[in-house]
């Protein structure tokens, strides 16, 4: 499990790496060592006793939720939970061993409605909690609103990084030098692409969710206008860039901007929420030289607004701002569903429990002893039902009545 955890081995690799270790020091190891099939049974087995394990009542927790979706039309909505307690605030964020799996339940209507439901029913996993931290989209958002008109002591927190990205989005899309400035730069990596000069390629936007990783966009133009000010410019970089140098202001106000994105980022990520955020996080912005031009001020206010929402808690109690642990903990489970993580949700979902929170050996030994694999397999089918993968399977199948032909040699 070490293997698969922390070295990012696959089920294959990880079987591969103990018959290594078994070949090497054989009087110590047993020559017969686990295949793949062994290490993907015990990854299910130990996910789910992780989504059923007793979590404790006796913490205030914080919920972070979202949906995470690969192909078809379900998704799947994961409620991981943390007692605020036990958040290391000031020291660092949030890691995927902080975490506990709360809750996995596939949805392909993803209502307000669906979605309080879900939450009401975790309630009884962990009681109710102190926050539910989402990145802001609708459905989640809404179905938030309606499980807090049951549980008002409990506090809505949009994320912070989402919450930021669409900042940036409002002012940057509004701005037409910013259209015209990335319409340029795809132009001209179009011209380069296959030429020698390819090596000058601006990093690509993503399609989705370009705001949350833009950041290398504004620097690699920073970057282009500085060898251009150079005493003698390399003529590549004029030759492709020279009209870089028109957004020279622009540059440096974008560049500013997304500082200033920065430095609330990270201090919500370690520090949280807290009744003095708002002082701190100017503080932060002052030391680093913050701008003065109308649109920097403008979206400053508007984060310290999000980091004021600290204001009212009382001295000595921090929240949650953060949901990026939880994007990366479907990104590790994506990569260890490997090739079926094309092929939509699978019960191989449930190994997201293996990746999240510290377990002893003992713990993992008794997890291992009361989860035989025949009750993980009832859960899948019961909760994820006819699966995209198994539909494809069925499509392909061959047909009794129609054997395989013979290939035609020429």
């Amino acid at each position: 499990m070490t293997l698969v955890r922390r070295a990012g081995l696959s089920f294959r690799g990880t079987a591969a790496a103990l018959a290594v270790f078994a070949a090497a020091d054989p009087a110590r190891l047993l020559s017969a060592t686990p295949c793949a099939t062994t290490v993907r049974s015990w990854v299910l087995r130990l996910g789910y006793a992780r989504l059923t394990r007793p979590l404790s009542h006796d913490h205030r927790w914080a919920w972070l939720i979202d949906h995470t979706l690969q192909i078809g039309s379900t998704k799947l909505f994961v409620i991981v939970g943390v007692p605020l307690d036990r958040v290391p605030f000031g020291v660092r964020p949030l890691q995927l061993a902080d975490l506990h799996l709360v809750a996995m339940v596939p949805m392909e209507d993803a209502t307000r409605e669906r979605v309080a439901e879900e939450l009401e029913k975790a309630v009884a996993r962990t009681g109710v909690p102190r926050q539910v931290v989402a990145d802001g989209a609708a459905d989640l958002q809404k179905g938030i609103d309606r499980f807090r008109e049951r549980h008002p002591q409990t506090a809505s927190v949009p994320d912070v990084a989402h919450h930021a990205a669409n900042l940036l989005k409002f002012y940057w899309e509004n701005d037409p030098r910013w259209s015209a400035f990335t319409r340029r730069m795809n132009e001209t990596a179009a011209g380069i692409r296959q030429t020698r000069s390819a090596y000058l390629l601006a990093p690509k936007l993503r399609n989705k969710a370009r705001y949350m990783s833009v950041g290398t966009f504004v620097r690699f133009g920073r970057h282009v206008l500085r060898k251009l000010q150079e005493a003698e410019p390399p003529a590549e970089v004029v030759r492709w860039y020279g009209w870089v140098s028109d957004y020279a202001g622009a540059l440096s106000a974008w560049s500013g901007q997304h500082e200033a994105v920065q430095v609330m980022l990270r201090h919500v990520r370690v520090e949280g929420l807290f009744w003095r955020g708002e002082a701190v996080v100017a503080e932060a912005w002052e030391r680093a030289g913050a701008s003065g031009d109308a649109v920097s001020v403008a979206l400053r206010n508007r984060l310290r607004a999000y980091v004021g929402r600290g204001r009212g808690l009382p001295v000595g109690e921090r929240l949650v701002g953060s949901t990026e642990v939880l994007e990366s903990a479907f990104g590790v489970q994506k990569r260890l569903s490997r090739d079926q993580s094309g092929s939509g949700l699978t019960v191989l979902s449930v190994g997201l429990g293996v990746l999240l929170g510290e377990a002893t050996a003992e713990e993992v030994r008794a997890d291992a002893g009361r989860v035989p694999e025949k009750v993980v397999q009832n859960w899948a089918t019961r909760t994820f039902g006819k699966t995209v993968q198994w539909l494809r399977r069925q499509f392909l199948r061959p047909d009794p009545a129609h054997p395989k032909s013979v290939p035609n040699s020429g």
